[in-house]
């Protein structure tokens, strides 16, 4: 009697675990993007307008409503936060984003704003947020 080798039958590749693994790191992955960017100071609610950018920029120096400056939960000075954080690589110093308390005095902040363009900003912009109609 000859033996004939059986046919194995070959199982059908499954793409779904291959689709769920990466899901699971896409999910991985934006959880953490998400919280490498500092959050917009809690104390500081911004003027409203309506050109303005839906998110506040990450790295903004705040000006609570009391008149302190504020950089990443932290008190400084616009001499010292030039000293720390404005210069880039080529030498060249970035346009400093400013956001401000709606209820702070315009004198104040014209103050922090003559401070920053004393201690070198090339640039200052007010950072105010989208008015919800």
């Amino acid at each position: 009697m000859i033996n004939l080798p059986q046919k194995v039958e070959k199982r059908p590749l499954e793409t779904t675990i291959s689709l769920i693994n990466i899901v699971f790191l896409m999910l991985i992955f934006f959880l953490v993007a998400g919280q490498l960017a500092p959050p917009q100071d809690p104390d500081v609610v911004l003027s409203k307008s309506e050109d303005a950018p839906p998110l506040p920029p990450p790295d903004a120096l705040y000006v609570r409503k009391d008149g302190s400056l504020v950089y990443r939960d932290e008190t400084t000075t616009a001499a010292d936060y030039f000293l720390v954080h404005r210069e880039t690589a080529e030498g060249e110093r970035e346009p400093v984003q400013l956001g401000a308390d709606a209820d702070l005095p315009a004198k104040k902040l014209l103050e922090h704003v003559a401070a920053l363009y004393s201690a070198g900003a090339s640039n200052v912009v007010i950072v105010t947020r989208m008015s919800a109609e």
